[in-house]
């Protein structure tokens, strides 16, 4: 009960923060009467995941990882300031992580197939554009910083029958990209980005004595066109 609790207050905290300094940065940018763009983003994810599930008898560590590429939708809001500085919020309903099984046969009682299958629900971040002097093949190169939040949704089949809490993560992103006017008020932006998130801990719901730890890394190429106004 008292983890429960504590996720549910780290979400509050998190959606609060986050509503404030969006509030905080589009009002400053307004007041030197920056553009607000708008636009769909085409994003390709190569997801890295990797981890070691402990099971509860035997003490054995059981190590793997998967790695996933998947093609999702991204929708953004941001600001443009009149020097190319950009700050703004994107978000994706959902994005599959994939899934990896395996098979057992112990005299501990865990013999059988144990898949492991997630996905990241929830995934938002709030990020700044920032315009550097360097330029390739004549487009000009911006810097990406950005915070990201995911939901880590376990959704396992375990042969044991233990399962593993939903979970919030934080990750860091750093890229690189370019961005130009396509014309009424239209305007590409191109990017490569690297997110390193924080790593997933925890035990089994049931109290069985099994655990999970697991890092996730994510490598994205994005293509969006937006609309300034």
């Amino acid at each position: 009960m008292s983890q429960l609790l504590l996720i549910y207050k780290l979400r509050v905290i998190m959606k609060k923060t986050i509503t404030i300094l969006l509030s905080f940065l589009f009002i400053s940018f307004q007041a030197v009467k920056a553009e607000i763009g708008i636009g769909l983003t085409g994003a390709l994810h190569m997801l890295d995941a990797s981890g070691t599930e402990t099971t509860r008898s035997s003490n054995e560590a059981n190590n793997g990882s998967h790695s996933e590429e998947v093609l999702v939708p991204e929708l953004f809001i941001e600001s443009i300031s009149d020097t190319g500085v950009a700050v703004g919020i994107s978000y994706i309903p959902t994005r599959d992580m994939g899934s990896k099984s395996r098979s057992d046969s112990n005299s501990a009682g865990d013999t059988g197939t144990y898949t492991a299958e997630a996905e990241l629900d929830n995934v938002f971040q709030v990020y700044t554009d920032l315009p550097t002097p360097l330029s390739l093949g004549g487009f000009d190169i911006y810097a990406k910083v950005g915070l990201q939040h995911a939901t880590i949704v376990t959704l396992e089949s375990l042969n044991s029958g233990s399962t593993y809490p939903n979970e919030d993560v934080i990750g860091f992103s750093l890229g690189l990209g370019t961005k130009g006017d396509l014309g009424n008020n239209l305007y590409y932006k191109a990017e490569a980005a690297y997110t390193d998130f924080g790593q997933y801990k925890a035990n089994d719901e049931a109290g069985t004595g099994n655990k999970v730890e697991a890092d996730l890394e994510d490598v994205s190429v994005k293509i969006s066109v937006g609309y300034k106004f």
